[in-house]
């Protein structure tokens, strides 16, 4: 099963992740003048009638007018609400989930859109703020019942709107791994860094009121993550067998682009001894817990959840391809904790695979080594397509992640106990193939990688058909698909052979 219409082997693939000029959102643009247009026609009628410009006898009707205008304004607000939240912001954290497994570079570039989301929620605050405001001065000076409906309307439209405006902006990892059981081993092996960012809200304060107030963060069980679906006032309780470090950040605005609650350099502690097994098959979440204020009385109070992961007291290769799972296809987003599927697409697997290679590429060699924000090197089509064959799609285009899993791909002769020239060969299945080579490429070939001096993934086969293309000498280094962990040379001599 093909993953693409392109058959040059040598052409880089065309990743879901690739940078791209930001494109303008021609859906809001439009929703947006509409929204624009209704509330010019409540703006005037409002001017009118509190400046002393309508004759008192004019008044009833301008005010049904008022009143008839907010029906339809509570309509195209509602819409444009809709579209940034469940069209734009929606889909900006699905991504969001799927590029955590990539590298930081990756993740940055989608974080940068931010930028542009959060001038659009602004665009959306100012018109929803000075709607609420001219409402407040109808209700002082001309109540009535209406008004207050109108105003009650709008104001809840407000509260939602503000409270979902507050995001977790940058993720924690899908794996935090622990060396050691050694007192000096006992926090995670690196560091990473957290968020939490307001969308818009310069029109209601947020920003103003907001800067300097604290965001307590915990580190909680996903049972009960669970329960805060429910509940999202309910006391939190810090996981017995870990703590976060820092347990705080402070809301600050630097620039334009918002209120942000930086945890920088988060690491995970342990508050006692902990076996391997005991908290493999655990999940675990960030909880921060938010309290702001508008300069229209509206409090925005609760939690924010971050996508759950694991915490592992030494490596565990399948918990973290499990993981790399649940980040690359399951629903967290829409449905919280909920679990793989059981079939993807061939080209969203490539993808999946594509990010995870370049991270474990990228991962710094030693606990002291700060993590690099560089580009890393895309697979080729051919590379995705050899990777896609390898995991057996059906004939519709789709791959059973069992075969992530459990599928046999290669075999390691593994010495018997007590000897040393006696064994057996052992099937490795794909995963545990797959994430080796990639510590490898990490380990010993991380610069002949990056020069494309290691062609990686492709078959003997294919090799060989490829060397048969070029007139000189020529070694080929690729990845073995069939001895776990080997590096294999294909060789054209000056004879051809």
């Amino acid at each position: 099963m093909s993953i693409t219409g392109h058959s040059d082997v040598d052409m880089e693939s065309a990743s879901a992740f690739s940078p791209s000029e930001p494109s303008v959102d021609g859906v809001f643009v439009s929703k947006h003048n509409q929204s624009a247009e209704m509330y010019q026609l409540f703006k005037e009628d409002v001017d009118a009638l509190l400046s002393g410009r309508t004759a008192q006898l004019e008044q009833p009707a301008v005010i049904q007018r008022i009143l008839h205008t907010c029906e339809n304004m509570y309509v195209v607000f509602e819409d444009e609400k809709q579209h940034l939240m469940g069209d734009v912001l929606l889909s900006w954290a699905m991504k969001q989930q799927r590029v955590s497994i990539g590298t930081l570079w990756t993740q940055q570039l989608h974080y940068k859109q931010l930028d542009v989301i959060h001038l659009q929620f602004e665009y959306f605050g100012e018109l929803l703020q000075q709607t609420l405001s001219g409402l407040t001065y109808l209700k002082q000076y001309f109540p009535s019942a209406s008004f207050d409906e109108a105003y009650s309307k709008f104001c809840n439209m407000a509260h939602y709107f503000l409270y979902y405006s507050v995001i977790v902006s940058r993720q924690p990892p899908s794996v935090i791994v622990k060396c050691g059981e050694a007192e000096n081993h006992r926090r995670s092996r690196f560091w990473f860094n957290t968020e939490i960012r307001v969308l818009g809200g310069q029109a209601f304060g947020v920003e103003a009121v907001g800067e300097g107030n604290d965001v307590k963060c915990y580190l909680i069980t996903d049972d009960t993550a669970k329960q805060l679906l429910n509940n999202a006032y309910l006391e939190i309780f810090e996981s017995e067998e870990f703590c976060i470090e820092p347990p705080a950040a402070v809301f600050q605005k630097k620039d334009t682009r918002g209120l942000r609650a930086k945890f920088d350099d988060m690491r995970v502690a342990k508050k006692v001894q902990l076996r391997r097994d005991s908290v493999a098959s655990k999940r675990y979440c960030l909880c921060y817990s938010i309290r702001l204020k508008t300069n229209c009385g509206l409090e925005l109070v609760g939690k924010k959840v971050s996508l759950p992961f694991a915490v592992l007291v030494g490596p565990k290769s399948d918990v973290e391809a499990r993981l790399f799972l649940e980040r690359s296809f399951a629903d967290l987003v829409r449905h919280p904790l909920s679990d793989i599927p059981s079939h993807v697409a061939c080209t969203e697997m490539a993808d999946a695979l594509e990010m995870k290679f370049q991270a474990i590429v990228e991962t710094p060699q030693k606990n002291t080594d700060g993590p690099a924000v560089v580009q890393p090197r895309m697979f080729t089509m051919q590379a995705k397509q050899h990777l896609i064959n390898r995991l057996k799609p059906n004939p519709q285009g789709f791959i059973a992640l069992d075969n992530f899993m459990k599928l046999p791909v290669a075999e390691e002769y593994q010495l018997r106990k007590n000897s040393t020239t006696e064994g057996e060969w052992k099937l490795v299945p794909f995963f545990d193939w797959f994430f080796k080579l990639a510590e490898i490429v990490n380990k010993y070939l991380y610069s002949m990688w990056y020069d494309g001096l290691v062609f990686g993934f492709c078959s003997k086969e294919d090799s060989e058909n490829l060397l048969r293309c070029i007139p000189r000498s020529v070694l080929l280094v690729r990845f073995s698909d069939i001895e776990y962990a080997k590096i294999k040379i294909s060789v054209k001599d000056r004879n051809g052979g």
